[in-house]
């Protein structure tokens, strides 16, 4: 075994009066592990934040929105989109293991006795994001999509629940404009959602897409827009320029093209999404800051350590120890003290991520944050990174001060009191 090793290995951390220990080791040891305590809630905070936001706007939206083709003749009129076999298999070929499925989106108000609301109502199939909406519902039940479109129901945010008065079970009238004329129909609020998203909350209700298909005297396979889901955020504007070109391919043939227009979720929600990534820059300005005390606060720890034991260095010289040897014995010592931090740093942290992450104990203002917790993600490869991190960045850091071994004399240090 290495001597330098052996001796760091039997050092303790106590001082040589009362048996306590230094207050050094203990500066070390805290500052280490409330740093990587901070940089680990700094990290999961984000990661979390980003993912749930995300979620939200791909719950609204989609991965990926197919709009009606745009023809070369401005004056030709569209009738929507249809969810053909073709673009079905267009749509596949280019992202396998997506989902397509059919949208209508049609302004609407919706009115009571004493107030009143406009909305933008999405018609939606069987198989659409249903999912995001069911995990926000706070009270009744997902609308049944009828075949026939007789299937009137409506599915409203709280918001909208609480400034028009209503409840489940109530119905209210729903004026749409369709070609230059009013058209209503009572629909029965099946179910009342909450996603504090509130710019979203307080624009979308949502129904089954048969209804509006027969509002609009369209068939079942037609609708004003086809949602892609299934993609990876990362992917998107890669997947949105293969699946335009593929699109257009399609057209060519015809006597008047047309162009289909492909949106990712990013174009539509880019605020958002540049917002998020203003969060990184955040991150970036903590990890550094708190790297900085960490090694301020273990510089410093060495420094004590070695005046601690200055008597200990003068005996080891004078019997021929190097300076190298003597300087990897303290370097060892305060890496002792890192890891000791790091150990209690993961377990306070984790175990305060944990508890977050499953009773939501932090709360958050919706109004401003868009959820009404503090989101928190675990990335394990995340954690391993920032530990070994802290173990490299603060070998590198002990280097330096160690230094100051050198200049001691072996007759004075002996005789230091």
């Amino acid at each position: 075994m290495n001597i330098s090793v052996f001796i760091g290995q039997r050092l303790g951390f106590k001082t040589a009066k009362g048996g306590k220990t230094s207050p050094g080791v203990i500066i070390a040891v805290t500052g280490i592990a409330l740093s990587l305590i901070i940089m680990m809630f700094a990290i999961a905070i984000v990661t979390g934040f980003k993912h749930e936001i995300s979620n939200k706007l791909t719950g609204f939206n989609a991965a990926l929105t197919i709009y009606p083709p745009e023809h070369i003749d401005e004056t030709a009129k569209t009738d929507g989109i249809r969810l053909s076999d073709t673009i079905t298999g267009t749509i596949q070929a280019i992202s396998p293991g997506s989902v397509a499925t059919l949208s209508i989106r049609q302004p609407a108000i919706l009115k009571t006795d004493n107030a009143f609301q406009g909305v933008i109502l999405k018609g939606m199939p069987d198989d659409g994001n249903w999912d995001f909406i069911n995990s926000n519902l706070i009270a009744g039940t997902l609308p049944n999509n009828a075949d026939n479109g007789n299937d009137n129901t409506i599915v409203i945010s709280e918001y909208t629940a609480a400034t028009l008065g209503l409840a489940i079970g109530d119905k209210i009238k729903t004026h749409f404009f369709e070609n230059n004329a009013i058209r209503t129909r009572n629909l029965c609020i099946t179910g009342i959602y909450n996603s504090h998203f509130n710019e979203y909350d307080r624009t979308f209700a949502f129904t089954p897409i048969g209804m509006l298909q027969q509002l609009c005297h369209v068939d079942s396979i037609t609708g004003t827009s086809i949602e892609v889901n299934g993609i990876p955020t990362a992917n998107l504007t890669e997947q949105a320029n293969k699946l335009t070109s593929a699109l257009l391919s399609n057209t060519l043939d015809d006597d008047s093209p047309k162009f289909y227009r492909v949106q990712t979720v990013l174009d539509a929600c880019a605020m958002y999404y540049n917002w998020l990534d203003l969060l990184d820059t955040n991150v970036i300005v903590i990890l550094i800051l708190m790297a900085c005390v960490s090694g301020f606060t273990l510089i410093s720890s060495l420094f004590i350590i070695i005046l601690e034991r200055v008597n200990m260095i003068g005996i080891m010289k004078a019997m021929g120890a190097t300076n190298a040897q003597i300087r990897a014995i303290f370097i060892y010592m305060a890496q002792r003290l890192v890891v000791k931090g790091l150990v209690i740093g993961n377990i306070i942290g984790l175990t305060l991520l944990f508890i977050q992450q499953r009773f939501h104990t932090i709360p958050l203002d919706s109004e401003a944050y868009y959820l009404d917790f503090v989101p928190v993600e675990i990335n394990p490869w995340y954690i391993i990174v920032l530990n070994l991190a802290v173990v490299i960045i603060s070998s590198l850091l002990l280097i330096l001060p160690s230094h100051i071994i050198s200049g001691m004399s072996p007759a004075r240090s002996i005789r230091y009191e």
